[in-house]
Order: C-alpha cells, then structure tokens, then sequence
C-alpha cells in the first residue's frame, strides 16, 4: 500500500493545500505565523536538498516529506490570504458604505436577465463620500431597473452610478442559503439596486479584450439559435447544453431535469467538454497513438476544448473542464509514466493556484468527485458483466457511468440539495446520449447558419428533438417515488459518507479485510450521529419567528410534530417557502411538510381565535399573536399578563394602546409590518425600556423552552 500511495504525490500536496487554504479563508488572524513557518521550511527545504544523500536516507525522506506538505500547507494558507481582497485596507468593507453618494463601476460580466432588472457584477474604481472622492474598491452586484437604456448595457462599460451601497445580509432564517458567504467567495461582498435615471455611461470597452470577444461571440451565437430553433423550452435546453446560457430555464424545467437526475445536463460543464473531446479524438484517432502525431493531436485536441470554452462566455465550470482534459491530454501526449489521480490532481492544484476559492464551489467539488468516481468505479462495474450485442453493451457502459458518478457525488447532492434522483439510471440513459446529438447538431447548426435552408432545417430537426427529450424526462418525474426528498445530513456526516466510499474503494483495490472493517465503522459512527441528531429534535421545544419579507409565517414545535402559521400569500410562493422555511425544518426533522404539498388549512391549529386574538397557552407559556386589528368592543377590565406577543400586518398601529390590553414579557415585530409602523414602535419600547424583538432588523425569532 505503501509503494501504490508514493504514486499518488500530486494527491498529497492538494490536500495539504486545500486544507490550507480552508484554515487561510477562516483563521486569517494566524496570517503572522504562517508567514513565518512558510519563509522558515523554505529554507530547512533547500538546505535540506544540499546536503541529500548524505547520510541517514530514511530520515531524509521523512524530513523532505514532512518539509513538502507544510510548504503546500502555508502556500495555500497565503495564497488564499493574499487573494482575499477584503484584506486590502482600502476595500469598500473599510469603507462606511452608508455615507456613499456615488461611485464609478466597470461591468466586468456578461450579466443576469430577470422579470424587472439587469443584474450585474461590478468593480468598483472609486466612490464619493462627502463630495469628495476616495479610492475604495471592491467588487459589488448591481442590478438596474429594466428600461429602454439598462437593455444596452454590456461587459466593458464604465459608469457612473447615484446611489450607495448595501453590504450583504447574512441568512436570516435557520439554515437559510448563505447568499454573503457564497457571493464571497467571488470577492462579492455589496450589492445595489439601481433605478432608472440613477446612472450614466462614462466609457465603454474598458474591460478585457478576451473576455470581450468572448461575450460577443457567444451574443452572436446566441441570436443564430434564436432564429432557428421556435419552441421557448427547446431554445432554453439547446442555449443552456451547447452555450452555458441558463437564464430562460424556467423552474418546471429545472424542477423536472432536477428529480430525474439530469440537471447536470443543463450545466456546461464536464460532460460537455467531454463530449467536444471524445468527437476530435474520434476525428484525430489515427495521431492519436502515433509517435509523430501525438503532440498534434495534444495542440488540435486543446486548441479546440479551449475554443469551445471561448464560446460559452469562459464561464469557471467550462474552464475548470477544459483545464481538467487538458492535463489529461498533455499526460498522454508525452507518454509520461503516471496515472489519472496524479492527472486530476495536477490540474486541481494548478486551478486553486490561480483561485484558491474554488476549493468551496459546488461545481469545482462535483465535478472532480464525478470524474474521480468514473475514473475508479466504472471500469470495475462494467466488468461484472458481458454482453454480446453492441447495442446492450452501450446501453450497460452508460449505466455503470451513472452508478459511478452518482457514488461519489450522492452525499455532496444530500447535503447540498437534500435529494436523492431514484431513476437517474434511467434518465442517463436518456439524457446522455441526447446531450452528444443536441450539442453535435447544435454546433453544426452554428457552422451552417450562413446556408438558409439547412440551418432551417437542422433548427427544426433539433426543436423536436428536445421535446421528444422533454417528453421522457417529464415522465420520469411522473414515476412514483422519483425523487427521495427531504433528506437532511450535516457536513460531518457527509464526510463519514465519504469516509465509507473511500474505504470500500480500497477494498475493492487491495482486497484487504481492514477496510471493510473501516467502511462498517464509518457508518456506524454516521448512524451515531444521526440518531444523537434526532434524539436531540425529539427533545426540543421551540417557537420560531420566520422572516420571510412581507408575510408571516410562524412555528411552534414540540418534538416532532409542529403548529406552522403561514400567511395565504407566502403559502402560495412555493418557492419562498422552500428558501425561508424548509432548511430549518428539515433539520428538526418535521416529515409532515414539504413546500410543493404544503396546505395551510391541513396544518395542526394551536391558536384560538378571540376577537381578532390568536392566543395559546403552550409549555405553560401565555402567548398572543396579533395578526388583524383588535375588535373595538373588546375590553379588559386589566391588561392580560402575557409571555409573548407576535405582532403581523400592522394590527396595532398605535404603541400606546398595547399596554390598554396586554402587559408583556416579551414582544416580537415580524417582517409582514411596515418598515413605518416598525420604528414608530421601535420608538417607544425603547423609551418604556421593554423587551422586544424586531425580525426584519435581526432575523428569525427563536424561542427554545
């Protein structure tokens, strides 16, 4: 085992760099220190090289080993901390963007299309506080207000923006999605809405000139597909496989592709570079293996991955697999004496070289997981069985490619997305081999487009092709049980998952009985933790305050089973739902609800309704909730002791009048209150010197009894 691991050196130096570029991006306080303990190895390092071969070789090798992976270690540490922009003194996060009048921003993508905006990233040059302007900087989202002007912005332009600066909010909600922490990871740590009149074009093609033929090249593409090819769902799917443009997926779709376990298939990413590289190796097959030919075949094979990633905007996920086949190319052309680990792992390292935040994309986590699991598994599955017939041959080999990549990405997909595609054996097959015609036939389509009739032609073809597709990838979705949902794991029990496949892997490799042990005591520890989870939901009680913008929703729970008020207009945006409620509730383990099922009138009724009071005794705690104005006739000869008030939708309007009808320990203002009535109350709880609690300011409420 020792001698196989010494082939895998590659592997080694990128998890001691990963690691440290994880400890770089969250303990940035220890900067000092690794600095010197990376400045100090260097030099035992190189000293070390002098004096090798000496004396003591084994202690050499140790020395060398130990010194190699703390180098990986500390650069990843520094590289991390020297990319992270927010470090520089002069970043907008010093800044006190409040005070901010103006500032000037470059457009440095191609940008987001929605119902009402145009969104953008931009980096900002300068912003003007106090009418004087001051060399901040920093990268923000912007999104302008759709007019007849906003339409024509493009990557490149500079402008003049009058308006401030949001920093990002973090989740507001238990478990929420982290939107600040994901758009960091981008160096995104502001955004903006911009209306209409509040900006004006200072200066156009001030961006990079790859990156701008880049656009251009795929807006002209784009506008080809556009002419020919009429139904909306088709366009999306072509535009979306062959040119990486997502925005016209509507959410049917991707719901659709999502629980058929095909949503890869909508990404441009692996697959499809994939794809390009399997059709110019086919082409090129006769180089391929000849001794003059090989380093054409690396330059044609490259040049063309490469060109296709120029194509679909140099999106990262199109350069993270063109960079992956890359090194996979240039191994084999140069015949050098190393394994596809090592490969992978080469291309890794230098990618988180360039960005060390890749390390935390879903899709750079995904994508190397898939190959890695292909990679190993596929060979092994494929050879348990033989067919004669070429067709059923095909049809096993893409199954066993199914199975592969699914082993090693499913506990990334339960813990990210909390799902589970049942048919997605199926669905590959399906998907897979659509994917090479749509992107070969669309491809032609844009080779073509200058002869008329055949473009008409192979648009059409390909329209009713992806229907046919869509047709099947619906049914599937119709299947009982086609989608496992609702499946909650935390981040250590993912890596106890892995941990598991990791030493079946090496079972499977060394046929050693340790590693099966160690696969039984992974998930046995997996399974420990899962049962200590839900032991502790099974103990908990507590009340929660959601917010959830200009709605009310509220829960109290008891173990498992749970009072849930929503407001009629939030329980019809499922979508909301599934952002706001649904992560916290997965958690506790509540199996009775699920956005796309959830009815308000089916839910447990706690509150009784009195007047326009909803009041409750609960754990021997007095609770109000306010969700309509107080009935005028209703008096109280004494304000009603009470633990908790939950005022929504304004129904008290007036601050003095709570204490003609409640004395209050605590007194929660939800997000469905104007931003008015919130600090008219705000106002005089302060004065009073009560206890409150205002969501929309400080997120949910969450009461633990």
């Amino acid at each position: 085992m020792h001698q196989a691991w010494n082939r895998y050196a590659f592997i080694r130096f990128v998890l001691f760099m990963a690691l440290g570029i994880v400890t770089g991006t969250f303990l940035p306080d220890i900067y000092e220190f690794i600095f010197f303990l990376f400045s100090v190895i260097s030099v035992l390092y190189l000293t070390a090289q002098f004096f090798r071969g000496y004396q003591f070789p084994a202690f050499q090798s140790i020395s060398f080993a130990v010194l190699a992976f703390l180098i990986c270690f500390s650069f990843g540490y520094l590289n991390a901390y020297w990319q992270s922009e927010k470090h520089d003194q002069t970043h907008l996060l010093h800044a006190n963007v409040g005070e901010i009048e103006a500032f000037e921003a470059i457009l440095v993508n191609a940008g987001k299309n929605t119902e009402k905006t145009h969104g953008f990233k931009v980096e900002v040059q300068r912003v003007l506080i106090n009418e004087k302007w001051q060399n901040y900087s920093g990268n923000a989202m912007i999104y302008f207000q759709k007019d007849s002007l906003s339409k024509r912005l493009e990557y490149g332009n500079q402008l003049l923006i009058k308006s401030s600066l949001n920093e990002l909010a973090p989740p507001k909600n238990p478990l929420e999605f982290n939107y600040k922490r994901f758009l960091g990871f981008d160096q995104i740590y502001h955004q903006q809405y911009v209306r209409s009149g509040k900006w004006r074009k200072l200066a156009e093609s001030k961006g990079g000139f790859i990156m701008a033929s880049s656009i251009k090249t795929g807006q002209y593409l784009e506008a080809i597909m556009n002419e020919h090819i009429k139904d909306e769902r088709s366009l999306a799917i072509a535009k979306a496989l062959t040119l990486g443009i997502k925005d016209e997926l509507d959410n049917e779709l991707r719901s659709a592709y999502a629980s058929a376990g095909a949503m890869h298939v909508l990404a441009v990413s692996g697959l499809h570079v994939g794809i390009i590289f399997l059709i110019i190796s086919t082409i090129l097959s006769r180089w391929r293996n000849h001794k003059k030919g090989r380093v054409f075949f690396a330059i044609i094979n490259i040049s063309v991955l490469w060109a296709y990633a120029f194509i679909t905007g140099l999106s990262p996920s199109v350069q993270r697999a063109a960079m992956m086949f890359s090194f996979i190319i240039l191994a084999q052309a140069m015949r050098r004496r190393t394994n596809i680990y090592n490969t992978l792992a080469a291309s890794a390292f230098v990618l988180l070289s360039i960005n060390p935040f890749l390390l935390f994309s879903v899709g750079f986590q995904l994508s190397y997981l898939a190959v890695l699991g292909i990679v190993f598994f596929q060979p092994k599955l494929y050879g348990l069985l033989q067919f004669k017939f070429t067709f059923l041959d095909k049809i096993w080999a893409i199954t066993c490619v199914s199975i592969a990549a699914q082993l090693a990405t499913a506990p990334l997909g339960l813990l990210y997305f909390h799902q589970f595609p049942t048919y997605f054996f199926l669905s590959n097959l399906v998907v897979i081999p659509a994917a090479f015609v749509i992107l070969n036939s669309s491809l032609i389509l844009l080779i073509s487009s200058f002869w008329e009739w055949a473009a008409e032609w192979i648009g059409y073809l390909i329209d009713h092709f992806i229907q046919v597709i869509n047709f099947l990838v619906f049914s599937l979705d119709y299947l009982p049980n086609s989608t496992i949902d609702g499946v909650f794991i935390n981040t250590l029990e993912s890596w106890l998952i892995y941990l598991a496949v990791f030493f079946v892997a090496l079972f499977i490799a060394e046929k050693k009985l340790n590693y099966f042990k160690l696969t039984v005591l992974s998930l046995f520890l997996m399974s420990i933790s899962i049962c200590w989870r839900q032991y502790q939901n099974f103990q908990e009680k507590q009340l929660i305050v959601y917010d959830t913008g200009q709605h009310h929703a509220l829960a109290i729970r008891n173990g498992f089973s749970q009072y849930l008020q929503v407001e009629e207009g939030l329980a019809q945006d499922k979508n909301k739902l599934r952002f706001h409620v649904y992560p916290s509730q997965l958690e506790a383990g509540i199996a009775d609800f699920h956005p796309d099922r959830f009815e308000p009138k089916n839910q447990q009724e706690l509150f009784k309704d009195f007047k326009g009071l909803k009041f409750s005794v609960w754990n021997n705690k007095r609770i109000i909730h306010l969700h309509k104005e107080i009935d005028e006739d209703l008096i109280f000869e004494h304000p009603l002791e009470v633990d908790l008030i939950i005022i929504s939708n304004n129904a008290l309007r007036k601050p003095s009048k709570l204490h003609d009808y409640f004395n209050a320990q605590k007194i929660v203002l939800d997000a469905s209150n104007s931003y008015y009535n919130i600090q008219n109350f705000k106002a005089k709880f302060e004065e009073e010197n009560l206890d409150y609690y205002i969501v929309p300011e400080k997120g949910a409420f969450e009461w633990k009894l």
